[in-house]
């Protein structure tokens, strides 16, 4: 996911679902800043001292909810979901900078798809690259489902 997105030294990103700080650790070795969020104290607390133990020092990870906290560190030029989403949060896309690109797993079991959307002169593009599944993020909506 990571190489797909094309990050340059020069880009502010950020990450949402931090986890043991592995993909904010990958993201600091190419951007220059990285704001990583994770839901779980516990896991803050763990991707932090993992990431200090890598010399990764351009990282800030925040303990906060990605669906719906504010980001005052933005606009950023990346924006990467470490886990899967049922819809594409619309609401981040306004959290990019122009020519940014947000990168999400979206879809539903057993088919989800990798989705990069591109911000460019105020409109979106969107590709799908593979097809892959990944456990799922808390707190972003999910898909309407059909009800007699």
């Amino acid at each position: 996911m990571i190489n797909d997105l094309d990050i340059q030294p020069t880009d502010r990103v950020l990450e949402i679902g931090t986890g043991s700080g592995y993909s904010a650790a990958l993201l600091s070795k190419l951007a220059q800043d990285v704001v990583t969020l994770e839901i779980n104290p516990e896991l803050a607390d763990m991707a932090r001292e993992n990431l200090a133990d890598a010399d990764c020092t351009n990282v800030n990870v925040r303990v906060a909810d990605g669906s719906k906290d504010t980001l005052p560190e933005g606009p950023f030029d990346v924006i990467l979901l470490s886990g899967s989403v049922e819809v594409l949060p619309q609401a981040l896309l306004s959290h990019l900078k122009e020519g940014g690109r947000l990168a999400a797993i979206v879809g539903q079991k057993p088919m989800m798809r990798f989705t990069i959307v591109t911000k460019q002169n105020g409109q979106t593009t969107t590709k799908t690259p593979w097809d892959l599944v990944v456990p799922r993020l808390q707190g972003f909506a999910t898909a309407p489902r059909f009800t007699f």
